[in-house]
């Protein structure tokens, strides 16, 4: 911890360099090796620590390649496919790969956008935020989420066009305008958040000086133009299939639960943001956005706060209003809060850079050592085995451990080599199942919330009639969980043997036992259409 205090006294120390006078100074020196150490510790949570569920789903769905998905648009997912099929793995690190390097590439983006309108100094304190806040760290920077990508493509987007309206540069405006709308259109094909960067491109051209300039020119138009293309596949596949995924998107977040006001979704939305980004850092990000937004604000201050306040204003809106949301949803607004951040970062360092160092040096050890203590935990469960025979129920279970043990199964050897499938209750378990068995046994989800996995579209179901059903058991009460898949499978398939349990354990540590019963389709019909099942509506987030 001094060491890092030591570290990072000495670079607040330094003075910003001019905006127009860019060279390697000793901050974007600092801000280098900031982004290469969490590289490397990236780079090893990734090959250690299990898929997560949504990075399982992502990995199994995407098996059926898919002009979009029902979840999310196409990038999100076809980068992880990408890599496993160039590699033919789906380990864990070849698939997170793009992910991890995106993370950094969007560090260096942020340097560059920062030093831009407030100089190295800040650059470096905007990268240093952003490197240390725990999900732009662990999730968007390192899991297979669409984060990673929309985040990168963002900041491309922003970077591109910043010289034109907060730099006054008119050199290759064209080229970069025509730059700025492919990377836009790339966003757009990794997550629907980047429809509210679209709307803060708009205000900024619409109420700037500088951005009414553009508007002149055929840069702005043109860009658009070629973003919207990146809207085409999403549209292509809802299309086809009822909208589905735009209705499912916009009923997590117009899902009321009979009442108007959710102060208490409101409040744990708050915390969320708080402990996504870390409680001083979110702290200045909303002093920063408050201060950009009276009047009197500099123009490049305004620029920032033009892009971040949308999601963060609209998001917070949705947790009051409903009765479901992610604290996540708001993290592409933040993003564009950290060049504010790196310059009250450079201010505040000139009169307190010790109390800055310390408040620094506290995130930038404690995340990594959480994020290890999660891989230890994870992969030996070292922390809980000496106390407790198997793992407890706040422990690592059945969401966090690969379930490897299916790996080995006599059952699933035996649907590997002839016709069977298999019959999972719900998205998240048929994840699970499907990273660990592989692509050669196709996958049925029970209706209820099969999520893609209606959509893939494998004709080996179409003439398969035997499978297990395979399960997850709540430790706590097993006999009554199993009754509940069983009665599950009523009027589509049929028990036809003796169920058997085995256990998955992570190094030897007993974690969840697992149900497998081997089924057989009822009255042998051939399975549903794909893409009729029912979703209800607002279900949780992959």
């Amino acid at each position: 911890m001094q060491a890092v205090q030591s570290w990072v006294s000495s670079v607040a120390g330094n003075p910003p360099a001019k905006p127009s006078d860019y060279s390697w100074t000793s901050p974007a020196r600092q801000a280098l090796l900031v982004i290469a150490a969490l590289l490397a510790l990236r780079l090893g949570l990734a090959a250690v620590i299990p898929l997560s569920i949504d990075e399982a789903y992502a990995v199994v769905v995407s098996r059926s390649h898919s002009l979009s998905y029902f979840d999310h648009p196409p990038l999100g997912f076809a980068l992880a496919r990408l890599m496993a099929d160039l590699t033919g793995c789906e380990c864990r690190f070849a698939v997170r790969l793009p992910y991890v390097l995106l993370g950094s590439l969007s560090a260096l983006l942020l340097f560059e956008l920062t030093r831009l309108a407030y100089g190295a100094a800040a650059a470096f304190w905007a990268v240093a935020c952003y490197s240390v806040a725990p999900f732009f760290l662990i999730s968007a920077g390192h899991f297979v989420v669409p984060d990673g990508p929309l985040d990168f493509f963002l900041l491309a987007s922003a970077w591109l066009v910043a010289p034109m309206l907060i730099g006054g540069e008119t050199r290759h405006g064209l080229p970069r305008w025509i730059a700025a709308g492919v990377a836009l259109g790339l966003a757009l094909m990794s997550k629907y958040q980047a429809g509210l960067f679209a709307i803060s491109a708009l205000m900024i051209l619409a109420v700037t000086k500088s951005g009414r300039a553009q508007l002149r020119t055929p840069g702005p138009w043109l860009a658009a133009v070629i973003a919207a293309v990146g809207l085409i596949p999403v549209l292509l596949w809802n299309m086809r299939h009822g909208w589905v995924s735009l209705a499912f998107q916009s009923g997590r977040g117009l899902a009321t639960g009979g009442h108007l006001l959710h102060p208490s979704n409101f409040g744990l939305t708050m915390l969320g943001q708080v402990a996504y980004l870390w409680p001083t850092i979110w702290l200045v990000a909303m002093a920063c956005l408050w201060r950009a937004a009276r009047p009197g604000a500099a123009p490049t201050d305004r620029f920032f706060l033009l892009i971040a306040a949308p999601p963060v204003v609209f998001f917070d809106a949705i947790a009051l209003f409903s009765a479901h949301s992610l604290p996540h949803w708001s993290m592409s607004g933040f993003l564009f809060a950290f060049p504010l951040i790196g310059q009250w970062c450079h201010d505040f360092s000139r009169r307190h850079a010790g109390w800055l160092s310390t408040s620094f040096a506290v995130p930038a050890v404690t995340v990594p050592l959480l994020a290890i203590g999660f891989a230890v935990q994870a992969r030996t469960g070292a922390f809980t085995r000496p106390f407790f025979d198997r793992a407890p129920k706040f422990d690592i279970n059945w969401q966090i451990v690969d379930w490897s043990v299916l790996t080995e199964s006599a059952e699933t050897s035996q649907a590997r080599a002839g016709d069977s499938f298999v019959v999972a209750s719900n998205w998240m378990q048929a994840a699970r199942i499907g990273a660990a068995i592989g692509r050669a046994v196709p996958i049925e989800v029970l209706p209820g919330d099969p999520r893609h996995f209606q959509f893939m579209d494998d004709n080996r179901l179409n003439s398969r009639s035997a499978g297990y059903l395979i399960a997850a058991l709540d430790p706590a009460n097993e006999a009554a969980n199993e009754k509940g898949y069983r009665d599950s499978l009523a009027g589509l398939f049929v028990a036809t043997g003796p169920a058997r349990h085995v256990t998955q354990r992570v190094a030897g540590f007993p974690v969840f036992d697992m149900l497998i019963l081997p089924v057989e389709r009822a009255g042998m019909m051939p399975p549903p259409p794909r893409g009729q099942t029912p979703i209800p509506p607002g279900g949780a987030r992959p």
